[in-house]
């Protein structure tokens, strides 16, 4: 199990690291990427606006620079 007590460390880390993409270029969609407040919020929140569990947020934080990644290698979608 995931040891929540570091959470708030990693969503500032992770809030951090998102906030200095600003955008990202994809080969498969041939365009800019936007890495806004609205998608931080999706890591946060479920699409109803209730808090997402711990652990998946936490994961979605350490998972972070390789969605990063793959948008800009990814050629298909």
């Amino acid at each position: 199990m995931e040891d929540l007590s570091n959470y708030e460390k990693l969503r500032e880390d992770a809030q951090n690291f998102y906030n200095s993409i600003r955008k990202a270029f994809s080969p498969a969609f041939n365009q800019e990427i936007c890495f806004n407040a609205e998608g931080f919020n999706h890591i946060i929140f479920k699409g109803s606006r209730s808090e997402r569990e711990r652990p998946s947020q936490i994961l979605r934080f350490k998972l972070l620079p390789l969605a990063l990644k793959l948008i800009k290698i990814s050629t298909t979608y």
